[in-house]
């Protein structure tokens, strides 16, 4: 037997079985919890700041990975753009925080089932709308403050939306806000340079 006959076994007699998922969402939450409750109690943007490109990547990586419990990463990217090249650490601020954005998705994956229990028609009209407009959704929900990006991480997993597309959209949106965030903290320093 092949690995990938044994992983499709996996999947189809495990990971099918709807506690299975239910205990996965559930795992997934309070991994978030419980990198909320590390990041308000152990990191503080001083100590990521002198770790430089490191600790902001470590830092935009919790604030993504944390599920539907905010914690401002913004802070650490103003400061380092501060202090580093405002694009690199755009770039690097963006890759953290593009993969802790994965756990808003797979748990959207992963608790799909408990979606689809009741409400299977209106599942099959957000997958629809998903689909014509999803990457478009995704980029606007990482590129505005406002809005709770772990929703549609979520809801595009619970949808099974392309992975990639996902990502791509994910990527460019918090590209452009860290970008913007980093120039920021760039500019301030360069204003308070000035001669007055």
């Amino acid at each position: 037997m092949s690995l990938q006959q044994i992983l499709y076994r996996f999947k189809v007699h495990f990971l099918s079985r709807r506690i299975v998922q239910i205990l996965l969402f559930v795992v997934i939450l309070l991994l978030s919890f419980l990198l909320l409750w590390f990041a308000r109690s152990s990191l503080d943007a001083d100590n990521l700041l002198a770790r430089g490109y490191v600790g902001l990547f470590l830092a935009n990586l919790i604030t993504g990975a944390t599920i539907l419990f905010p914690i401002p990463g913004e802070a650490v990217t103003v400061a380092a753009g501060a202090v580093l090249n405002p694009l690199n650490v755009a770039v690097v601020a963006t890759m953290g925080a593009t993969i802790g954005e994965m756990t808003a998705y797979l748990a959207g994956l992963w608790g799909r089932n408990i979606l689809l229990k009741g409400y299977s028609a209106r599942y099959e009209q957000a997958k629809g709308w998903m689909n014509r407009h999803g990457m478009l959704a995704v980029f606007l929900f990482a590129l505005i403050p406002m809005l709770m990006y772990d929703l549609i991480g979520i809801f595009a997993g619970s949808t099974r939306y392309h992975f990639g597309k996902f990502i791509a959209a994910t990527f460019a949106g918090r590209f452009i806000r860290l970008l913007i965030y980093a120039y920021m903290g760039h500019s301030a320093v360069s204003l308070l340079q000035l001669p007055w």
